[in-house]
């Protein structure tokens, strides 16, 4: 949407299809949920997600026995763990379910060959149909110029530049927040002028200001339950802390842009007045105390009530500010704090009082601000015992809490490319390897981790059946 509001800022048209929604809604199903207060990602019905997730992998015909570089707790198809060949030859087929759903996606989406198709390339589970779709636009409209964008691209832009099997049906990359150099692509590829080969742009200025207001359309909003829908936002770009060993922000987004609270509270009152949105989720990676006060208060001035969430940092001075937020709307605060335990925030160069974590904690949901918690386990020289510790932690955090008003985002570290973690390991640290696409490394991890993280996901999800109409599409 972002990517549309500088088209449209240039005179030009661009159509969203939203393969994610659209998968999601060929699917039926009747399961109960548990209510809960949290607003954004994790206040959705995560077990229909995940079983949506799995039967969509499932249907690539990935064979697992050659995944490649295999992480211990990874999921191979999700993960991406397979070789250029392997990907080559499943891409390649032309099952019922791709050459049916995605093929009647791409000929709905545009009655005449588009100038430019752009596909966005978030993270690792979205490159099977990011390369599919590429495959399938050469064939449907081989003058359309396939252009691959988003923080994954963003990643892995020196090995695409290095090696042309990452751009097999694909005439460029744009890494970064390219929105600008997107919409001056269209325009020059509208006036005859392209590319004679496959290229990776150089990333634009990290520093620039950005559009804060995304432009979407009736027709788009209209495959979202208006009841439910959160529009995702972001005001800052960066990390202001910055310091996590675990992370890809400093190569993702590598400088911070400041925060114009007037322009966010405006934006926000627009989409409300366009769209009757009540109910959105700032994304900037850490949306700091002051951010948020600044925030608040510029809603409050403009007479603009919402519902928000966003994502901090542990830190006391939201004990007292908590109530004056949660009457400015915040609602659900994901709170990073990785681990517990002093030898892991050494670690992750993150220090933090669990008792001051406790009392931010249960500060926002007396407020009536509902709490995720962000937790990392299996870290290098972690025992299993230390893990069990650190759960029971959270769990002590949630019982503690009304009903529903302290979550969990319960992790397993993951060494991922370009992270301090990767570039200088621990000591007792083995990278064994990391498929070409692939986000993170096989390791020497603890043996303990991979019946753990079923454990977790247990604690996180729930079974689920799920039905396809005939009608809709054949079940892979």
């Amino acid at each position: 949407m972002i990517l549309a509001r500088a088209a449209d800022r240039h005179g030009l048209t661009v159509r969203i299809l939203d393969l994610n929604i659209e998968y999601f809604r060929s699917f039926q199903h009747a399961s109960t949920t548990v209510e809960s207060a949290v607003l954004g990602d994790h206040g959705k019905d995560r077990a229909f997600l995940v079983a949506a997730a799995e039967h969509f992998f499932r249907s690539t015909n990935l064979p697992a026995d050659e995944a490649l570089h295999l992480p211990d707790t990874a999921d191979a198809i999700a993960g991406m763990h397979f070789g250029f060949e392997t990907l080559a030859r499943a891409t390649a087929e032309d099952s019922a379910f791709w050459s049916g759903w995605l093929e009647d996606a791409l000929s709905h989406a545009a009655a005449v060959p588009p100038p430019v198709v752009g596909i966005s390339v978030m993270g690792p589970s979205q490159v099977f149909v990011a390369l599919v779709v590429a495959r399938l636009v050469k064939r449907r409209w081989p003058r359309s110029v396939t252009v691959l964008g988003g923080s994954h691209v963003t990643l892995l832009a020196a090995e695409m530049g290095g090696d042309p099997r990452y751009l097999e049906h694909v005439d460029v990359v744009l890494p970064g927040h390219s929105e600008e150099e997107f919409a001056a692509l269209v325009a020059s590829v509208r006036k005859g002028r392209r590319r004679s080969a496959p290229g990776i742009a150089a990333p634009p200025s990290p520093a620039r200001s950005f559009d804060y207001h995304p432009l979407a359309t009736a027709e788009q909003l209209r495959s979202y339950d208006p009841a439910t829908l959160t529009m995702p936002l972001q005001f800052t770009r960066g990390c202001s802390y910055g310091r996590c060993t675990f992370c890809t922000y400093p190569v993702v987004e590598p400088v911070v842009t400041p925060l114009h609270a007037a322009r966010a509270a405006e934006t926000i009152g627009a989409l409300a007045g366009e769209h009757g949105l009540t109910r959105f989720s700032v994304k900037d990676s850490l949306f700091t105390v002051p951010m948020m006060i600044a925030l608040a208060e510029a809603l409050t001035a403009a007479g603009i009530r919402a519902q928000w969430s966003a994502t901090t940092k542990a830190t006391r001075s939201l004990i007292a500010h908590a109530p004056r937020l949660a009457a400015a709307g915040l609602v659900t605060l994901e709170i990073g704090v990785e681990t517990v335990h002093p030898d892991g925030q050494r670690l992750f160069d993150k220090t933090a009082d669990p008792g001051m974590i406790e009392d931010v904690v249960h500060a926002c949901t007396d407020s009536g601000i509902a709490v995720v918690v962000n937790l990392i386990f299996g870290l290098p020289g972690e025992s299993l015992g230390q893990a069990e510790r650190q759960l029971d932690w959270f769990v002590r955090q949630r019982d503690r809490a009304p009903a529903g008003m302290v979550d969990g985002s319960l992790n397993m570290l993951e060494i991922v490319r370009g992270s301090p973690l990767e570039l200088r390991p621990p000591a007792e640290v083995d990278l064994y390897g990391v498929a070409p696409w692939a986000y993170c490394y096989a390791w020497n991890a603890p043996a303990w981790r991979p019946e753990f993280a079923g454990h977790l996901r247990t604690m996180e999800t729930r079974q689920t059946v799920l039905t396809r109409p005939a009608a809709a599409c054949a079940d892979p």
